[in-house]
């Protein structure tokens, strides 16, 4: 699948990123990431650039998502991919009648339960607005997936719908962590917050630890998933064992026709 941005065409790809356990005993899981880059000279486009493009073309979000999922299910099913897969679902697919039921019946609900316990679908907590999606995150944990609230604390923090509950994981902001732990007051900050959002039985994830002081800090304060650049870089998603995954900041190398792009 290609993608007009402007009067340009990008083609996408995916990409990973680990995910790996507070207790340092191995891979937790992985994030699937997209990634993109003009066709005609192969130059990147920023995330920043692509993602406002999708959420203004729902139809294509949906398609995008849809194929997302479908090709790592399929490449689990080759492979068997260790740990989790978490995917990113817009909020913009959960408020729309027609594409959320596509979405269900096209990607979601052909997958056994023996695989949806192991899908992790994100949604951001600033797309939580409103009861109809609430409802559809409930609905989706009824049919078996796991649930993530991503990018908590980011600005828009409703500290009632932790009351409420509702999700499985709670993914804090990688904002938070900017300062910690040397700026005592953002460090105590920090594991107030972890507080908070374990005491709503959710397991914590702490995003963007980049060095080991932060990673030291972040499992003092007793987060139960981490993810970051210390542990794993975006890299692509490959046809071969264990997507090619790369840990410990061994980022994967890899020829270009191996990367999976998506058919247009």
């Amino acid at each position: 699948m290609n993608l007009q941005l402007g009067n340009r065409t990008v083609a996408l790809s995916w990409h990973q990123q680990g995910l790996v356990s507070g207790a340092l005993n191995g891979l937790y899981g992985r994030e699937i990431l997209t990634r993109a880059r003009y066709i005609d000279n192969g130059e990147t486009v920023t995330p920043n650039r692509l993602f406002p493009l999708l959420k203004s073309q729902p139809q294509q979000l949906l398609e995008l998502t849809v194929r997302q999922i479908q090709t790592v299910m399929a490449l689990d099913d080759q492979w068997n991919l260790d740990g989790s897969l978490w995917f990113n679902l817009a909020g913009e697919l959960l408020e729309d009648d027609r594409l959320f039921e596509i979405l269900l019946k096209t990607a979601l609900y052909p997958l056994p339960p023996s695989l949806r316990q192991r899908v992790v679908l994100e949604v951001a907590e600033d797309a939580l607005e409103g009861s109809l999606i609430l409802e559809r995150v409930e609905t989706l944990r009824r049919y078996g997936f796991l649930i993530a609230m991503d990018d908590f604390g980011a600005g828009y923090s409703n500290l009632g719908r932790l009351q409420e509950g509702g999700f499985d994981i709670i993914k804090l902001d990688l904002g938070l962590i900017r300062g910690v732990p040397e700026r005592i007051w953002a460090a105590s900050f920090y594991r107030e917050v972890v507080d908070l959002a374990a005491s709503s039985g959710s397991l914590v994830v702490a995003e963007g630890v980049e060095h080991q002081t932060q990673s030291d800090f972040v499992r003092w304060a007793g987060v139960d998933i981490i993810q970051g650049f210390f542990y794993s870089r975006p890299q692509p998603l490959l046809a071969k064992r264990n997507g090619g995954l790369s840990l410990y900041g061994d980022i994967a190398r890899s020829n270009e026709p191996d990367i999976l792009l998506i058919s247009s």
